[in-house]
């Protein structure tokens, strides 16, 4: 089943990120014409084997998370959402935080420096035997 995760973020002159969850469609604006639109949209698969309770994302220039995106759903094993950016998000590189549903905080993980204009898709697996937990992007 696919989810649509719907992420709006204030632009970097701003402090902290805004973030929300929607189970819609979001609304289109347009680009202002002086200004290069990126598309920094990406779809997050989870192939973990477990389900994930929150995501953050958040420009890796940033010192904290801001606010988890699910707000009251998760993501579970071999579910996917689209996560969607406010057009006028400018940072390149991005870090995505995870917590899994029924775990600790110690068991939370994250991942740093993905360039979201140039990926289009985030899978997350785990590896049960190795302990392992890893991202691949296309």
């Amino acid at each position: 089943m696919k989810k649509l995760i719907t992420m709006l973020l204030i632009t970097a002159a701003t402090l902290g990120t805004a973030t929300s969850y929607a189970a819609h469609q979001p609304s289109l604006t347009a680009p202002c014409s002086a200004q290069k639109t990126v598309n920094l949209d990406f779809t997050l698969i989870n192939k973990t084997g477990y389900t994930i309770e929150h995501i953050y994302v958040a420009p890796s220039s940033q010192r904290n998370w801001g606010d988890n995106i699910m707000t009251g759903d998760v993501l579970r094993n071999g579910e996917s959402g689209e996560i969607s950016f406010d057009s006028q998000e400018t940072a390149k590189l991005w870090d995505l935080y995870v917590t899994w549903l029924g775990y600790d905080s110690d068991e939370d993980r994250y991942w740093i420096g993905f360039n979201l204009s140039e990926i289009e898709e985030i899978t997350l697996y785990y590896n049960a035997e190795t302990g392992k937990t890893w991202a691949k992007t296309r």
